[in-house]
């Protein structure tokens, strides 16, 4: 058969972080009773009129800047319309032809090369407002719908099709979840439908100047089932072609359990939608100096951060776990600011720090002071100046109260014995175990585990590698000062 290969693109919907609807002075937030955040906007009830959140067209700003797009200082909304009950008015307020963003590119890394940057080219980035959710309960015969997100501000963020591998379409995805968190332009909480994807798929001969029939896969909402999804409707359309028929263009779903994709309805082209206008709402005027402001704001990307990291030494995995969260990469930054080694940072931060911050009760530990105690912990890490136990004793209280950590080792007695009182300790389990210190003298060295749980029982707090020395000249009859 003629080698084929896919052709990838996503079209990404990200809710923004607004206190209210796109259009309207409803408020939105996840979880609320169903049909409590509702209006008459929300309900379509005549006579009401769309006026736009400014809160919501500077975060889609500062989105665009980040991803290198050309903003338009004017751009329109137009009505796409479709009949389903999940939106009262019968239509959807979206960008048509318009859009305020075109251009620029999704920067990630490549799964096939780590420590390499990749790009996904955009076509666009436009506003839109949300649909509500339908409800299907079958063993009911009925279908529900709850209004409460109908209406919440969307960006939709649409790559070329550009992408070629499964895997990279995945890695794409993840880095856009990772930029508007650091941004702060959504929470792009996935589970919540805070963030999910569509991806258009095609398969073309190698090297054909036409690309194949696309079909689109809806709403994935997991990096993991983006992936195997693209991978099972490869497989589809490569069967269908081996067969000699025709792949149709289709909208279709995802059956995790089955591994398999499965035709939703044939798909819609832009002229079932009726794209038109919106009379109700003048262009969209973005003012320069939002424009000016958001590009200046504009930092380093997480994919950067993790590259640029990695290449200083710091273990891939984890430049990529401390760059993806953006409290973790503040926390980072200022630990390393403070004189902490790179890699040793990232390891503890993406490690027991972060483990020890996300199950944390109340408001998130943070900022300079607290990155300066933990840039204290981690020093005696550097210096072996406490032993790991006692470190991560100390990091769990400071996480939960944010306390000063040589208080807390005065506190709770953890300061460790001096040389003399290791020195007697050591002697006395000789004295008191003669047969045990018999066999690691006759060449049983893994008895001196033994002794060194009940050595660092008895001394909490001191330095492993010193207990071990004198443990080991006390078992070989060596003097040692007591």
């Amino acid at each position: 058969m003629t080698d084929l290969v896919p052709t990838i693109g996503l079209e990404i919907h990200c809710r923004l972080a607004t206190r209210t609807k796109l259009f309207s002075p409803c408020p939105f937030s996840f979880g609320a009773e169903p049909n409590t955040l509702v209006d008459p906007y929300t309900l379509g009830l005549p006579g009401t009129l769309p006026v736009p959140n400014a809160a919501a067209v500077r975060l889609a700003v500062r989105l665009a800047a980040a991803l290198g797009c050309t903003i338009h200082p004017e751009s329109r909304f137009a009505r796409k319309h479709y009949f389903y009950p999940d939106l009262p008015k019968g239509y959807q307020i979206t960008q048509g032809d318009e859009p305020y963003a075109t251009g620029g590119a999704i920067v990630f890394e490549d799964p096939h090369a780590p420590g390499t940057l990749a790009r996904a080219p955009l076509s666009r980035i436009h506003l839109e407002e949300d649909a509500g959710k339908s409800i299907h309960d079958r063993g009911r015969d009925r279908a529900l719908v709850d209004y409460n997100r109908a209406g919440a501000a969307l960006v939709e963020i649409v790559t070329r099709p550009a992408l070629d591998d499964p895997k990279r379409a995945a890695a794409c995805f993840r880095a856009l979840r990772a930029v508007v968190r650091t941004l702060g332009v959504s929470d792009a909480n996935m589970q919540e439908g805070g963030l999910r994807c569509d991806a258009n798929v095609s398969l073309a001969p190698r090297g054909a100047k036409v690309l194949g029939t696309r079909c689109e896969i809806k709403n994935v909402n997991s990096f993991r089932f983006l992936e195997a999804a693209i991978r099972a409707e490869i497989r589809r359309q490569r069967d269908l072609l081996a067969r000699g028929e025709p792949v149709v263009q289709a909208t279709v779903g995802y059956d995790e359990d089955r591994d398999r994709v499965f035709v939703m309805r044939t798909k819609e082209t832009a002229a079932d939608y009726r794209y038109l206008p919106d009379p109700d709402l003048p262009p969209l005027s973005i003012p320069d100096d939002w424009i000016d402001r958001a590009r200046r704001a504009c930092g380093e990307l997480p994919a950067a951060r993790a590259v640029r990291l990695a290449a200083a030494g710091v273990p891939a995995d984890l430049a990529r776990k401390v760059s993806e969260d953006p409290a973790l990469a503040r926390l980072f930054e200022q630990v390393v600011a403070e004189g902490v080694d790179e890699s040793l940072a990232a390891k503890w931060i993406a490690g027991e720090v972060g483990s020890l911050l996300a199950r944390r009760a109340g408001p998130p530990a943070g900022g300079a002071a607290f990155a300066a105690r933990l840039a204290t912990v981690l020093g005696w890490v550097a210096s072996g100046r406490r032993p790991a136990a006692v470190v991560r004793r100390v990091l769990a209280r400071m996480v939960e109260r944010d306390e000063d950590p040589e208080r807390i080792v005065a506190d709770e007695g953890l300061e460790g014995a001096g040389a003399d009182v290791i020195a007697a300790v050591a002697a006395r389990l000789v004295a008191e175990h003669p047969d045990q210190a018999a066999a690691f003298r006759g060449g049983n060295t893994k008895i001196l585990g033994w002794f060194m749980g009940r050595a660092m029982r008895a001394l909490r707090g001191s330095d492993p590698a010193t207990v071990r020395a004198t443990l080991e000249r006390a078992l070989r009859g060596e003097e040692d000062t007591p």
